[in-house]
């Protein structure tokens, strides 16, 4: 097993599907791993030991969806650029230094990509690639790099959850404490709903519905 920094996060294949969710699933991690597409595991996966994957490969799989999801690459098509922007994009985009990234439609329809040192690269989508997307990629990177350097991603549709690569680990919490919401949604299939405030009187109670919801636990007991 390699080693990994203290507060880098840690995250089974399991679970970086359940923070990805909706459209996230262990297969696609697998297959990604398999592509090399983002990079090495931690630990690979074995009989009785799981797969475990560092914060920035959660930020490289959450790209590659983005890619998928948002710009509507089928994953044919966009496998090989996928694995050129491994080596130019995401290095940069995990750098000590930050180089802002620009991109650019090349009059044979790739993607450029320039950084703030003037370095280029062209990427082949393999399909034709619509000019409002790219600024749309580039604020999405920017945000991906902000999230790098907090350590911290929100979790989509759950505006209070987060992932928080320094706290349990990198475990599903609920944002600003150290309250996992797999916890909470442990306690809420045995608590009513004034039980569980009263346990946590700091914490919004939307919050907390929250936690529940994202854990699927779809009742408190009356």
């Amino acid at each position: 097993m390699g080693l990994i920094a203290l507060g880098e996060g840690i995250y089974t294949v399991a679970e970086i599907s359940r923070i990805l969710q909706p459209t996230m699933t262990p297969r696609k991690v697998h297959y990604w791993l398999k592509k090399d597409i983002i990079g090495e595991p931690v630990q690979s996966g074995r009989l009785g030991k799981p797969t475990l994957l560092s914060f920035e490969q959660l930020l490289k799989i959450r790209t590659v969806q983005h890619l998928r999801d948002n710009l509507s690459f089928s994953l044919q098509k966009i496998t090989p650029a996928i694995q050129t922007l491994s080596t130019f994009v995401f290095q940069r985009l995990f750098d000590e230094e930050w180089y802002h990234l620009r991109f650019i439609r090349t009059p044979e329809g790739r993607i450029g990509v320039i950084d703030s040192m003037e370095r280029s690269i062209e990427i082949d989508t393999g399909q034709f690639v619509m000019p409002e997307v790219l600024p749309e990629l580039e604020a999405f990177l920017r945000r991906t790099r902000e999230d790098w350097e907090r350590r911290e991603i929100r979790i989509e549709a759950f505006p209070r959850l987060v992932s928080n690569a320094g706290v349990v680990g990198g475990s599903p919490t609920i944002q600003g404490t150290r309250i996992e919401t797999a916890f909470v949604g442990y306690l809420a299939e045995n608590l009513s709903s004034e039980e569980l405030q009263e346990l946590y009187p700091y914490v919004e109670k939307e919050a907390l519905l929250e936690a529940i919801r994202f854990e699927g636990v779809d009742r408190l007991v009356a």
